[in-house]
Order: C-alpha cells, then sequence, then structure tokens
C-alpha cells in the first residue's frame, strides 16, 4: 500500500474544517504522507449534473490536476465524490490513480491506529448508517475502527437509511423525517449516549438533535482523535446549536464570515443554522 496519497475532501471545508483536519490527523498517524485537495477547485462535478457539459469540464479537471499530484492513490472522504468518479468522471478521463475511501484506508492500517488511539472514552455509542453507498460496506469498516477505542460500548442496531448519506433525503422531507426519527427513537430505546455518524452531511443535518434529544451526536473522526488525546472540536455543531442570528454570527465571528464571503453565509450558511432538524 501506498505511503502517499492525494486525500479528496470534497466541497464541504467551510462547514466542516474541523473534520478534515481530523482526517488528515488519523491519516498522517497511521503513516500516510497526505497532499489534501478539495474546495471549488477540486469539483466531482457533480453540483452541475444538470448541465452535463459543465459538470464534465470540472470533473475533467479535477482528474488532471489528481494526475499532476503524481500520487498513486486519491482517498476520497465525500461518497458522493467517490460514486462520482466512478460512475461518471472515469468515463471520460484518463485516470492514472487508484481510488479509494478514507475508511478503506484507515481500516487497512487498523493495527498501527490501535496503538494510537489509547485514551479511554467511556460512551455508548450507536453508528447512524446508511445503506445506498453499495460502492464501499463502510459501515462495518467504521464499527471496526470505532471498536479499537477503549471505553466505547458499539451497540449493534439494524437500523440503516436510505441514500448514501442524509443530504440525499433532502429533497424529499418526508423520507429525511422519517429517517431521523428512526434514528432517535432506536438511540433512545438503546440508551446510546453518542450516536456516532460517518459522513458530513449525516453531522450536519443531525448534530443539532442534541438540542432536544438525550444523546450527542459526533463524527467518528473526532471520536478517534479524541480516542488519541487530541482536543475534539466540532465548530458547525457549536453554530447550529447557538439559537439565534446574533448568537450564530458571535459564534461563527466576523473574520470567518468574511473569509467565507458575507453573501454566502447570509444566503446558504445562516439559513440551514437556523433551520431546526427535521424529526
Amino acid at each position: 500500500m501506498t505511503d502517499k496519497v492525494t486525500f479528496w475532501y470534497g466541497c464541504n471545508v467551510v462547514r466542516h474544517g474541523d473534520i478534515i483536519h481530523s482526517a488528515i490527523t488519523l491519516l498522517e498517524a497511521v503513516g500516510v504522507e497526505v497532499t489534501p485537495a478539495g474546495g471549488a477547485g477540486y469539483c466531482c462535478g457533480t453540483s452541475k449534473d444538470a448541465n452535463l457539459r459543465a459538470a464534465e469540464g470540472m470533473g475533467r479537471r479535477t482528474v488532471e490536476k489528481f494526475n499532476a499530484h503524481g500520487t498513486e492513490q486519491v482517498v476520497s472522504w465525500c461518497p458522493s465524490c467517490y460514486r462520482h468518479m466512478n460512475a461518471f468522471m472515469g468515463e471520460y478521463t484518463d485516470a492514472r490513480f487508484q481510488l479509494s475511501s478514507f475508511a478503506q484506508i484507515l481500516h487497512a492500517r487498523r493495527d498501527v491506529l490501535a496503538a494510537k488511539v489509547t485514551h479511554r472514552i467511556e460512551r455508548k455509542v450507536m453508528l447512524h448508517k446508511h445503506f445506498g453507498f453499495h460502492e464501499v460496506d463502510v459501515n462495518p469498516l467504521v464499527e471496526d475502527l470505532l471498536r479499537l477505542i477503549p471505553g466505547v460500548e458499539l451497540v449493534a442496531t439494524d437500523v440503516s437509511s436510505p441514500g448514501h448519506m442524509c443530504s440525499a433525503l433532502s429533497r424529499v422531507p418526508a423520507s429525511l423525517k422519517e429517517a431521523t426519527r428512526a434514528v432517535c427513537d432506536t438511540a433512545i430505546s438503546a440508551h446510546v449516549d453518542t450516536v456516532a455518524t460517518v459522513f458530513h452531511s449525516c453531522q450536519r443535518l443531525l448534530c443539532a438533535l442534541e438540542g432536544s434529544e438525550p444523546f450527542k451526536v459526533v463524527n467518528y473522526v473526532n471520536l478517534l482523535t479524541e480516542a488519541m488525546g487530541l482536543p475534539s472540536q466540532d465548530d458547525y455543531k457549536d453554530w447550529k446549536l447557538a439559537g439565534s442570528e446574533a448568537a450564530v454570527r458571535a459564534k461563527v465571528g466576523d473574520a470567518r464570515i468574511a473569509a467565507m464571503g458575507e453573501k454566502l453565509f447570509r444566503e446558504s450558511i445562516l439559513p440551514e443554522l437556523l433551520r431546526p432538524p427535521s424529526k
């Protein structure tokens, strides 16, 4: 297995920089040299699916950039990016690299990781699962990784939501509501104190449940870095739980809003932060 990878973290750096930094920390901890790549300049093109010419152009440019990196392996964090590379981008580009998911790389080096996650965390955890990411059976990989953490009791459940992650259900609000309610009911019945998400959109859409439900919502990479003795921060969740617009703006801070752009923050980020979770 190569020790050098391009880590393709997708387009979510504005919202989930903490998850990206934790993921890179974990890769480096198991001996992988990481070249990060993401943001609008490395878009897979899925946002332009209604315009195939635009989507093709974006996808082609991203593959060309990956080829220029010279690494043999690109590691995808986002399942949408992974699916798009295999089902669309790979059809018309000459990709000179192998594509893997982040969970696959970490799982393959779990013996190395086990020696790093030595800080005990007393948590009773349920994994929030989806069954739509059929390209990689990621759920058992993540469960194995969580079992490495001393003190974690992983509770097995049969609940699995449709789609490859929660954002796939956003256009069908009734389905998202039903899936979220099933997660809440199962977590409460199982008496867990933590629901661990796999992907960023699930964390984004579920994290505010902490305001009304008797459990925490934490992305699994942050549980792993916490078990390494590192600070575990979820800025987006702090923003989401802030409450009013004034409180949200105070939490995000003027400097970060300026870096995002006031227009993006006001028209896109702020409305989703003020929107309660669907349940």
